[in-house]
């Protein structure tokens, strides 16, 4: 009898050079071969520029159990070399178009590729993903504001999370979704977090991986960073690669593209 090996999931980001966003990358890792132990897992750093500044330094492999780190086209004849031909496409995004979903494009020559989707792509994740969030939103003393990326450029990108703000400001009191550029944007959460009449903020950041723009945005001393023109005694919570409840709902959609290997 012919072993058939399980498919290959390959997680598709952005990439990252920076110790943090490394370790929140390393963490997801473990998350996914502890859930997934028969599969072999393989990221792709969609991001070429970040590609070459690692490859630079001499960093080919990632994470402490040496998987390799390549491009989408690089890895595809990777897996034709080695005889490998189905694999679960899997995005680590939050939205559905993010920068990086064009190698939706690519072309799989040779390989049974089943694609997923982005967190907040099911009809009902906006509802499960806030709820998911709840135990970590500030007490009755405390602003909560989430925050992430919009789209200046493809304004459609942000309607995910323009309807997670409302879903928030309808079910939560002083809890607020902000987005550094596109929509809902900044302004409206830190007008209503100062007309709260509360000291004290907490963010909780929207990122799989948060970057060093992202948390100069929030919690820099510029002028026009979250945390100044918010102007309460700040604190920042995690990401999403260390939330437990959220990464589950990440993951439904590697086991729905599994499962669509035995259709």
């Amino acid at each position: 009898m012919v072993k058939v090996s399980k498919p290959v999931i390959l997680i598709i980001n952005f990439g990252t050079i920076y110790d943090q966003g490394m370790r929140d990358l390393e963490n997801i890792d473990k998350i996914l071969t502890a859930r997934y132990p028969g599969n072999e897992i393989r990221w792709v750093f969609a991001n070429g520029v970040v590609r070459d500044k690692l490859q630079q330094t001499g960093k080919t492999l990632l994470f402490e159990r040496k998987t390799p780190m390549m491009g989408l086209a690089d890895t595809y004849a990777d897996l034709r070399k080695q005889g490998k031909r189905d694999v679960a496409v899997q995005f680590l995004f939050t939205v559905p178009g993010s920068d990086g979903t064009d190698d939706l494009m690519m072309p799989a020559d040779g390989l049974n590729v089943e694609y997923g989707y982005a967190l907040l792509a099911a009809p009902d994740s906006i509802a499960r993903v806030t709820r998911a969030l709840e135990p970590r939103f500030a007490g009755k003393d405390t602003v909560t504001i989430i925050f992430t990326n919009g789209n200046n450029t493809v304004p459609i990108r942000n309607w995910p999370l323009i309807q997670m703000d409302r879903y928030i400001r309808k079910h939560y009191k002083n809890v607020f979704l902000t987005t550094l550029g596109g929509k809902p944007g900044c302004d409206a959460a830190v007008a209503d977090a100062r007309k709260s009449g509360l000291k004290k903020v907490k963010y909780i950041p929207f990122y799989f991986v948060i970057g060093h723009n992202a948390i100069d945005f929030i919690m820099g001393d510029k002028p026009d960073t979250l945390k100044s023109r918010v102007g309460m005694e700040a604190t920042i919570d995690t990401g999403l690669a260390w939330d437990k409840k959220v990464m589950d709902i990440w993951m439904e959609s590697i086991d729905w593209s599994l499962a669509n290997f035995s259709k």
